[in-house]
């Protein structure tokens, strides 16, 4: 075979090399710009708003530690905010099964 010949086939072999690294360089930068406009849309939906400021109690006056106070009252405010806490874990978990179109128990009903 002359030397030309190989001259040719590897500036042939070079170029459809070079053509091919060409390919997977745009491929890769078209599947970069698309993860970032993925990226800048779920960035969208989540924007940053400034924080709520945090719920302040009811000031009736000065705090009094739970040391100091009356053990019934204490006890009797825990047992409220427990019912009050389990009412609330009923009312989202009937409102999240209303939405979601499942059945409710009848516990939750109130028909017991």
């Amino acid at each position: 075979m002359p030397f030309w010949f190989w001259i040719l086939l590897w500036v042939a072999l070079c170029a459809v090399a070079l053509l091919f690294i060409i390919f997977l360089g745009w491929r890769i930068f078209r599947a970069f710009m698309a993860t970032l406009a993925d990226l800048e849309a779920a960035a969208a939906k989540l924007t940053v708003t400034a924080a709520p400021s945090p719920a302040v109690p009811k000031d009736d006056g000065v705090s009094i530690p739970a040391v100091f106070k009356d053990p019934e009252r204490v006890r009797a405010d825990y047992v409220e905010g427990k019912v009050r806490r389990r009412e609330a874990r009923r009312v989202r978990r009937v409102a999240r099964r209303a939405a979601r179109g499942q059945r409710q128990s009848v516990h939750d009903a109130g028909l017991t």
